[in-house]
């Protein structure tokens, strides 16, 4: 496909010329099976009252996208892009109290589909401004958007007597550049196609931005907010369509490096085989990572994941691993799946070739999804650039990171890794909510949120989350994950100083010697977990020990597996443990 087979005539640059061009793009990719199973593309309606305009569906979220050409500017044209929540969608909590009134409406959907005719609508629910311009043998294009879109209510908002928004609350707190990332990844994806082979450049700059806040007046001002960022970014695909892009003089813009993950993404799409890039999602297993530090309920989560996929008739693989050589919880798991496991180092290091390795193995099998159990001190970061060596076995769709709502205020400025398991996710499970106040919930979640301000985050008990949520999600806001930050990444448990080391354990110690060591255990020990059987008592149990609690328990009638235990610790010292102490 060619960009006269998209626009056969001349293109003069006005207005009509435009908005045919997106039309065209539109309407063509509606009948190209590539760019829409790979884009997720499911369909558009032209709205013609006023000033044509399209309405458009993705499988990302539940609402409408919107795009309309506002006007032709230095030769470009300027598009802006709207996002309209539907009325079960999860994004309706971060609109505008104004907004949510509006997606209220019994025939909101109705305007929808005519949103340039409604100005309530058109002076709302922006996320980005996307400019075009075609050249002789090229095009360029770029986008502006925000990393969320953020007002304050100064004198809060009462209605019928009830306080709806506290004074300086938080009006809207919208994600306008994860939201805009699916537009994004189908127009690039588009126009690979239609000027294919020639993907050119990349780039993307950043800058601080503000929130507005408002009185009761409706006066605005504007309040510093770290959360608030606006992000452009420029490509160029074809030959000589360098002068198309955007371009500013605003010395506060920052340019990212060329190596920023959203540009690697970009390129590797670009790259990759087209049929690769273009296989159905159902012809290869749906991949996830699963990563938390030590504790934070990883086997838990995976434990209801397979149930739930069990119970649903489908199949699943395992990969785990542990740090060290012992992959425990491979035992101690009782569900219908395939394991692999993978010894002699862990995830966080250079494990591409294992990976493959191990889901070749499970391959046979034939699994709908393959879940990846890194070591709770692996840092995803580390294996993101390898990801693409497995990218044309699997269905990659969420880098997954389970954090301990329990100890996560204690244990965040102790480690790193922690941190950067964080910014690496797609989803986040902020988990053990039931043992945290409501107080202690927010300033994690605003913590997260500063760490990974694309990221979906769910609050669980036990780990369970239906995981359906995570086959929705792709696993681009990992590879975007740092254009939100800055600073090098990468630490390695060793450089944490984590070490761990197995002892087998003789039959029939003592139980009450046994809770007294375990009661004692000093606090740089993080996690020990293992199987033990006691004096007089023929059962198995399972030990557990997170951060300063354990638990013991039953495991099966009767001895089946040799007794031992792992340890896992920053300067613990294996020469100084005995089975004597207990």
């Amino acid at each position: 496909m060619e960009f006269q087979d998209i626009f056969p005539l001349k293109f003069k640059y006005s207005f009509e010329d435009y908005r045919s061009l997106m039309r065209c793009i539109l309407m063509k990719s509606l009948y190209d099976s590539d760019v829409k199973s790979s884009s997720r593309y499911q369909g558009m309606y032209k709205g013609n009252y006023f000033n044509e305009c399209w309405s458009i569906k993705f499988g990302f979220y539940g609402g409408i996208y919107g795009i309309v050409l506002r006007e032709v500017k230095d030769g470009a044209g300027v598009f802006e892009l709207y996002y309209f929540p539907s009325a079960n969608d999860e994004l309706l909590g971060n609109v505008s109290l104004f907004e949510a009134v509006l997606a209220g409406e019994p025939d909101f959907l109705t305007k929808v589909r005519n949103f340039s005719a409604h100005k309530e609508l058109l002076n709302n629910f922006g996320v980005a401004t996307i400019y075009l311009k075609p050249q002789e043998q090229g095009i360029a294009l770029s986008f502006k958007t925000k990393l969320r879109d953020r007002s304050y209510a100064k004198d809060g908002v009462r209605i019928e007597g009830k306080q709806i928004i506290a004074k300086e609350g938080l009006d809207k707190n919208f994600p306008c550049f994860r939201v805009s990332l699916a537009f994004m990844n189908f127009l690039h994806i588009a126009l690979c196609k239609i000027y294919e082979p020639r993907y050119e450049s990349f780039e993307i700059y950043k800058k601080a931005a503000r929130a507005v806040i408002y009185d009761k007046d409706r006066n605005l001002k504007s309040k510093k907010d770290p959360l608030c960022g606006e992000i452009f970014v420029n490509l160029i695909y074809g030959e000589d369509a360098g002068d198309g892009c955007f371009k500013f003089n605003d010395k506060s813009f920052k340019k990212l490096p060329g190596s920023a993950p959203l540009s690697k993404f970009l390129l590797r799409l670009a790259k990759e085989d087209k049929k690769q890039i273009f296989m159905q999602g159902g012809e290869r297993p749906n991949f996830f990572i699963i990563t938390g530090y030590l504790g934070s309920g990883k086997t838990k989560f995976i434990q209801n994941f397979i149930e739930h996929e069990t119970a649903q008739n489908r199949f699943m693989g395992i990969i785990q691993n542990e740090i060290g050589k012992i992959g425990l919880d491979g035992a101690l798991l009782d569900a219908k799946y395939a394991l692999v496991e993978i010894d002699e180092g862990c995830v966080c290091c250079s494990m591409a070739g294992q990976i493959r390795l191990a889901i070749s193995q499970l391959k046979p099998k034939k699994p709908d999804s393959i879940v990846l159990e890194t070591t709770g001190v692996a840092n995803p970061f580390n294996i993101l650039s390898e990801l693409n060596e497995i990218k044309d076995a699997v269905n990659l769709c969420a880098i997954v990171t389970i954090v301990d709502g329990a100890n996560f205020l204690k244990e965040r400025g102790r480690s790193k890794i922690m941190l950067e398991q964080i910014k690496a996710a797609d989803v986040i499970v902020l988990n053990k909510i039931d043992l945290i106040s409501s107080e202690q919930k927010e300033r994690i979640r605003q913590a997260l949120i500063q760490n990974n301000r694309c990221a979906e985050i769910f609050e669980t008990v036990g780990a369970e989350l239906n995981p359906n949520y995570l086959l929705y999600r792709q696993s681009d806001t990992s590879y975007i994950a740092s254009v939100l930050l800055e600073g090098k990444m990468h630490a390695t448990h060793e450089d944490e100083g984590i070490v761990s080391f197995k002892k087998d354990l003789p039959e029939g110690i003592d139980r009450q010697n046994f809770i007294k060591f375990m009661s004692d255990i000093p606090e740089n020990f993080y996690r020990i977990k293992g199987l033990a059987s006691f004096k007089d008592d023929e059962a198995q149990y399972v030990v557990q020990f997170v951060n300063g609690k354990f638990e013991i328990t039953p495991f099966s009638d009767r001895k089946r597996c040799d007794n031992f235990l792992v340890f896992i610790g920053r300067g613990i010292d294996e020469s100084a443990f005995s089975t004597e102490l207990f």
